[in-house]
């Protein structure tokens, strides 16, 4: 798993933050000799066939991943769940994407940085638990509408707790990180803030 809350923020092995590096496919060079398609199709994971989602008001967001759906739209952003290439070690993440007006009924998504999708996450080799973590999404921060991270990161010396908030404000998204509490968890219980289900999932290689 690469992905925190990844706002310009990567997550590297179980939950450590670092800077963020951009997600989309990479170049590849081939050295020039001849070499088979066949043979590069068991050497190069799939690159994402692009899929659309359908907005509340029926426009058609265009993105860059694979197996994208729509989960919420917060002030003037998609919240969607998807993943950059298929039949590769990459997990699903959560993308935000800004929603803006188009005559044409179609929205083009720009390049976005990556979140950690919730769920309980094992070491990919050991298989021992590391990481659990839940998602919030709608009014979960002083009825703002928001993104909230609660994460439990397993360390040497044990678990470790930590929340990342995204507010929508008037002036952008404002990110905020807190390590060893949780002191959003408060605005959990508002009827309007609703919890994304998590899956069980391996961390990336």
């Amino acid at each position: 798993m690469t992905a925190l809350p990844n706002h310009g923020v990567a997550r590297s092995q179980y939950g450590q933050l670092s800077p963020a590096t951009p997600t989309g496919p990479a170049a590849i060079v081939f050295p020039m000799k001849a070499v088979s398609v066949l043979s590069l199709l068991f050497l190069v994971p799939l690159l994402a066939v692009a899929e659309a989602v359908q907005l509340s008001d029926r426009r058609i967001l265009q993105t860059d991943l694979a197996e994208a759906r729509l989960v919420s739209e917060l002030d003037g952003y998609a919240i969607v769940a998807g993943r950059t290439c298929i039949d590769c070690d990459e997990n699903t993440s959560i993308y935000i994407h800004r929603i803006s007006p188009r005559n044409n009924g179609e929205e083009d998504a720009p390049a976005a940085e990556r979140y950690t999708y919730p769920g309980r996450y094992v070491d990919y080799m050991s298989k021992e638990l590391v990481e659990k973590t839940r998602l919030f999404y709608g009014r979960c921060y002083e009825n703002q509408p928001a993104l909230l991270w609660l994460s439990e990161y397993r360390e040497e010396d044990g678990w470790v707790k930590s929340e990342y908030l995204i507010v929508f404000g008037e002036d952008g998204l404002e990110h905020r990180y807190n390590r060893n509490r949780q002191p959003s968890v408060y605005y959990i219980e508002n009827e309007q803030c609703r919890e994304l289900p998590g899956i069980e999932a391996e961390t990336e290689p």
